[in-house]
């Protein structure tokens, strides 16, 4: 196994094919499928399954692109750690949730692109929240942008903020003075919600609970970029970020904090031990901006 293999394997795994991969690798294709069954054959394992649109990973592909991933990363940092001449591309591979990526994951990676141009961001995001851990544990992502507490999975944590959710309502809304709303004035309420597993759900659901409040979900959205226009539309009330809120109250909706607050904390979680020098780069980044020292 070589540098070389490892690097074309994870092009065909990130374009979906040969072709692609080859195109953005600038190397003839039957080179490079050579070079992936060449290391289909030292690993014993299949690593793509060829269908008739093109190509997935398999299990054993799957399996091996945090290995692989993790290999790329050291060999940059060693050819850092020696001043090597070598060319190397520096890649950050981060994990977060959606309501993250949007605040504060785009503003950090905006500014931090900003001072570190040459540094490609990948960034990845978990099948459920609870799956953010597990691709920073294996080696998929080398960063994971998540909400505290993290499970106890040998993780380092970097607090870096809080986020704050507030209450969206369709245009016209009366909801009284520009004030809190009492989370108990939603009892009966119809309210927009995102799919069970996710953070934010189960955020609102357990204060509702705490609350002895009782909603109707009468609409729930996968895609939570689709909330705001859902409010605006008049679908319903929803439980959206502190940013998004303002946002949706420029085109519109009215919006208010909730008492109590729904508040948890964010932050940056690695696996122990070093860091590839595009990760660091970003944690000093996301530190200084976030003021967490």
């Amino acid at each position: 196994m070589d540098v070389r293999q490892v690097s074309y394997f994870l092009a065909v795994a990130e374009h979906g094919g040969f072709s692609r991969a080859a195109s953005a690798l600038d190397v003839a294709q039957p080179t490079l499928s050579q070079s992936v069954r060449a290391l289909e054959r030292e690993l014993g394992a299949e690593l793509f399954h060829r269908v008739s649109h093109g190509l997935v990973l398999s299990y054993a592909g799957r399996a091996f692109v945090g290995p692989a991933r993790q290999m790329l990363r050291g060999i940059t940092a060693a050819r850092e750690a020696v001043g090597s001449r070598e060319p190397s591309s520096a890649v950050l591979d981060l994990v977060t949730v959606p309501v993250l990526a949007a605040y504060p994951g785009a503003s950090l990676v905006g500014s931090f692109r900003r001072l570190k141009p040459d540094i490609v961001v990948r960034i990845d995001e978990p099948e459920t929240d609870d799956g953010l851990h597990i691709l920073v544990r294996n080696g998929h992502s080398e960063l994971g942008l998540a909400h505290l507490p993290v499970p106890h999975l040998g993780l380092h944590v970097v607090e870096l903020g809080v986020q704050e959710l507030w209450l969206a309502f369709p245009p016209g809304t009366d909801v009284g003075p520009a004030d809190a709303v009492p989370l108990a004035r939603l009892h009966g309420a119809d309210v927009l919600g995102v799919p069970r597993g996710s953070w934010q759900r189960d955020h609102v659901e357990q204060a509702l609970r705490e609350q002895g409040v009782r909603t109707r979900l009468v609409v729930e959205v996968a895609h939570r970029e689709a909330l705001v226009p859902l409010v605006l539309g008049g679908a319903g009330t929803a439980f959206v970020v502190r940013e998004t809120a303002h946002a949706a109250a420029s085109l519109g909706a009215v919006v208010r904090p909730v008492d109590p607050p729904l508040r948890q904390a964010y932050g940056l979680v690695h696996r122990p031990g070093p860091l590839s020098p595009a990760a660091g780069a970003f944690l000093a980044h996301a530190r200084a901006a976030c003021g967490a020292g």
